[in-house]
């Protein structure tokens, strides 16, 4: 991390902010805080921030904000303050392990080096196994003096109920529309995203669904050609043969593509959706029916295929013929 924005300068989340800051004044900013709701709004650059302004040297010219650009703001962006550390998955594990939260337990057992408080930032906190929930736990039920401990997730129902218990649960909403543009337009890939046309930046934020990080991976990837290319692969769906079916299924099947068609098959669904329930006139029930156990079967499909890990070129031949044959095809 070699940049981080200040509160201040973080868009949207005004009443968690508001909340933080007072807080902060009050000179109580707790022990344990649990930060929880949807992916990619900004729940751990919040928990940097609050981070940053708790240990600023000129907190009080800065506000209740910190000022980002003394020698601790600056360690605190950098991750290499001695009071502060991240506890994130291990690479290549997909669990967060007991002995990195028996390790936290001993990184609050030393007094501050620099800070007035010890903090961790444990970041998807709901991926802990359950030894190391337990061994969390422990440190929750007496949590050492000058000691902050800030959980992040998106899944905050997974996490023990005797944790939950013990923290300062902050609920983080989805960005609006506007804070979602303002942000992407104000980061680094900002012009970038300028230069794309209305139409394409508004399906790009659409596909990301609020999460910034989503849309950024979107934007960057071709995603206007790749959503007008899926588009027309759709509109001649019904009279392309069995054989162009599997080979347009294996063309989207690689990972770095999976992820993008499964987000515009929803989009394509939720249109054709929209477009076939407002229909009026006879004949038209069978239509709307078939269309609806469409789109519930293949949504199903699409969450097995991320739970379980299912081939990703067999999902998407199933998902292609149902859909050609709902639309008159033979195959």
């Amino acid at each position: 991390m070699t940049s981080l924005l200040t509160l201040d300068q973080i868009i949207g989340h005004a009443s968690v902010l508001a909340h933080l800051k007072r807080a902060m004044a009050d000179q109580h900013p707790g022990h344990a805080h649990l930060f929880f709701g949807p992916p990619g709004v900004g729940k751990a650059t919040v928990a940097a921030a609050f981070v940053q302004a708790l240990f600023c040297q000129k907190k009080g010219a800065a506000g209740d904000s910190g000022c980002g650009q003394c020698p601790t703001c600056r360690k605190v962006a950098q991750g290499n303050h001695g009071d502060l550390v991240w506890v994130t998955m291990g690479e290549g594990k997909t669990r967060i392990g007991v002995e990195q939260i028996r390790q936290l337990a001993g990184f609050f057992a030393l007094t501050p080096m620099e800070a007035p408080w010890k903090v961790a930032i444990l970041d998807d906190a709901a991926s802990m196994n359950e030894a190391a929930a337990n061994a969390l736990l422990k440190t929750l039920e007496e949590p050492p003096a000058r000691s902050l401990l800030i959980l992040v997730t998106r899944q905050a129902g997974k996490l023990l109920p005797t944790i939950r218990s013990r923290c300062l649960k902050t609920r983080f909403s989805r960005l609006a529309q506007e804070d979602v543009r303002r942000i992407l337009l104000s980061g680094a890939a900002g012009a970038e995203l300028a230069a794309l046309e209305e139409a394409d930046l508004q399906a790009v934020m659409a596909a990301g669904g609020g999460n910034v990080g989503r849309i950024l991976a979107f934007s960057q990837g071709d995603w206007p050609a790749l959503r007008r290319q899926f588009r027309q692969e759709m509109a001649i769906l019904p009279s392309v043969s069995l054989g162009q079916l599997v080979g347009l299924a294996e063309q989207w099947s690689p990972p770095e593509r999976f992820a993008f068609v499964v987000v515009l098959l929803r989009m394509w669904l939720q249109e054709r959706l929209h477009a076939t329930v407002s229909q009026t006139g006879t004949g038209e029930g069978a239509t709307r029916e078939g269309w609806l156990k469409a789109a519930f079967w293949i949504e199903q499909l699409l969450r097995q295929a991320a739970i379980v890990n299912l081939n990703r070129r067999l999902v998407l031949e199933a998902v292609f013929i149902r859909l050609a044959r709902l639309q008159g095809a033979s195959c």
